[in-house]
């Protein structure tokens, strides 16, 4: 997928589909925050340690979907590709495209924003994030996940 160096792909299932036979809109969050989960998983570097403490984390601020076209047909195939967006001091910007073969059928934002679980307010990004968001930026993530 020209453009996002790193694609999730998803199988649309049964219990996807609303009343009206197409993927309800609220699994395409579903498809975007897998990818997310993906991407952080594939912008590791192997000899990184995870955290010791996850006190100080990201939470979700924002999710912005323009829904391009329905999915329609069980056992589809839904590309998700992900790339960084904006990294700040407290925030993260990601983008998402998602294809059905040569359809798009939806493009998306998200906002992460560090936060202190302990304190309960926002915090800086966690250097476990940052790193992560500069290897992606650095190095072009090109891990295909399934």
């Amino acid at each position: 997928m020209d453009g996002f160096p790193f694609v999730y792909e998803a199988t649309v299932r049964f219990s996807d589909l609303d009343c009206r036979g197409h993927v309800n809109n609220a699994v395409f969050s579903s498809f975007i925050e897998d990818a997310r989960l993906r991407w952080y998983e594939a912008a590791a570097d192997p000899d990184e340690a995870p955290p010791m403490s996850y006190e100080t984390d990201v939470i979700l601020a924002r999710t912005e979907i323009d829904f391009r076209g329905e999915l329609r047909t069980v056992g589809e195939t839904v590309e998700v590709g992900v790339r960084l967006g904006r990294v700040g001091t407290r925030s993260l910007a990601l983008e998402y495209r998602l294809c059905a073969g040569d359809r798009v059928v939806a493009e998306a934002k998200s906002v992460l924003v560090g936060f202190d679980f302990v304190r309960g307010v926002s915090a800086p990004i966690p250097d476990h994030w940052r790193r992560r968001a500069e290897r992606a930026r650095d190095s072009a993530v090109t891990l295909a996940a399934k």
